[in-house]
């Protein structure tokens, strides 16, 4: 008869059950590894998905390349920029808070990535030296001397239109036509000018130009080319009859018996005042114009002879007849 000892019996039970149990857990452990390399040597791969976020932007085009517009008009400038693509503004570059217009010209220009900003002086102006400068116009220049055609083209370099030129003759007794100019503009020749010479060349300036035909110019305007037509004209004094000292056959005294109707005149019938005058107080000469006041009237003339103020075709004039 075998005897067990106490606690032998349970505690070799014990140690059967734990090996029990390793080799279940030893025989499950391979099922798992034998698993792992069925799938790792015979499966398919797993495709791969990648994502990718994406997201719309909004691409600008770059504008057009655009030339300078300097020197342009403003409107022009404009349009040429706003083609291109260009956001267009403009500024004043002149001192003073006037706002461009489209006939201004441009001076300044400042291109941006799609922007350009113009800066831009009234018409006719000259560009500043700098942006912002004061204003300042071209200058009228010397024209006397020259011939018609060529002071119209200097006049035109600084703004002034021919239609604003007007013309006037340098002798009161001699007449210019437009007309006449145009038909020879190198045959006439500016004396006098009017604006004078230095003076600012505005927008619509009105100009004038007082000519002669060839020849020289004379001193002043006003004038006469015939001094004989000035009213204030005095001829000189008649020379003295020859013999007024005694001659042969002469009894002295009073120069002779047989003069002429003039010569009475002087020596008794005229007392040698002239009724009419000019505003110089000079006597009025035949063939000179006379007042409208005094046509139809008479006077004498220095020389004692009576003359008369009539209408003729060269307009009202004194006469002897």
């Amino acid at each position: 008869m075998i005897r067990t000892l106490p606690g032998r019996g349970k505690r070799a039970g014990g140690r059967a059950a734990i090996r029990g149990r390793f080799i279940a857990f030893g025989v499950f452990g391979a099922f798992l590894l034998g698993a792992c390399s069925e799938a790792g040597a015979g499966a398919e791969p797993k495709e791969t998905v990648t994502v990718t976020a994406t997201a719309t932007a909004t691409v600008t085009a770059e504008p057009e390349r655009i030339s300078s517009q300097k020197g342009e008009a403003l409107e022009a400038a404009r349009e040429a920029a706003e083609e291109a693509g260009y956001e267009v503004t403009a500024h004043n570059a002149n001192k003073g808070d006037a706002e461009p217009s489209g006939k201004w010209k441009v001076c300044f220009e400042e291109i941006g990535y799609g922007t350009v900003d113009y800066g831009a002086v009234r018409e006719g102006a000259l560009c500043p030296k700098k942006d912002g400068g004061p204003l300042a116009w071209p200058r009228i220049p010397d024209v006397t001397g020259k011939v018609y055609a060529k002071a119209v083209k200097a006049l035109a370099k600084v703004g002034v239109d021919e239609d604003d030129i007007d013309v006037e003759s340098a002798y009161k007794d001699v007449s210019i036509s437009a007309a006449d100019v145009e038909e020879d503009p190198e045959g006439y020749k500016v004396c006098f000018q009017s604006p004078s010479a230095g003076k600012d060349a505005k927008p619509d300036t009105e100009a004038k130009l007082t000519l002669v035909e060839g020849g020289s110019c004379p001193s002043g305007k006003g004038t006469y080319k015939d001094k004989k037509n000035d009213p204030d004209y005095t001829p000189p004094p008649p020379p003295a009859a020859s013999g007024s000292t005694g001659g042969s056959g002469s009894s002295g005294g009073s120069g002779g018996s047989g003069g002429s109707g003039g010569t009475a005149q002087w020596n008794g019938q005229w007392n040698g005042q002239c009724e009419l005058t000019s505003p110089a107080g000079n006597c009025y000469q035949a063939g000179q114009f006379c007042a409208n006041k005094h046509l139809g009237m008479q006077t004498h003339n220095s020389a004692g002879r009576i003359i008369y103020c009539k209408q003729r075709a060269d307009g009202q004039r004194w006469n002897y007849s």
